[in-house]
């Protein structure tokens, strides 16, 4: 006879296993599949969203190359 505590605890185990978010909907989908079946789109590394870089990121990087031009040219 199975415990029901144990089956409570087990219940949700093989249901996790394989899946992952779609990087594209963020709908559940097997990991192993080349396209997600909510949205229809291709999962390949060409087609990921692109990660863009934060506006201050951007912002720092031309301030410090300022800062080197500037103390470059004796300011």
């Amino acid at each position: 006879m199975r415990d029901d505590e144990d089956a409570d605890e087990n219940w949700n185990d093989d249901e996790d296993d394989g899946y992952i978010p779609c990087p594209h909907c963020g709908e559940s989908m097997l990991e192993a599949a080349d396209y997600c079946p909510s949205c229809d789109k291709w999962i390949t590394s060409e087609d990921l969203p692109r990660k863009s870089h934060s506006w201050w990121i951007v912002m720092i990087v031309l301030i410090v190359a300022g800062m080197i031009l500037l103390s470059a040219i004796g300011f």
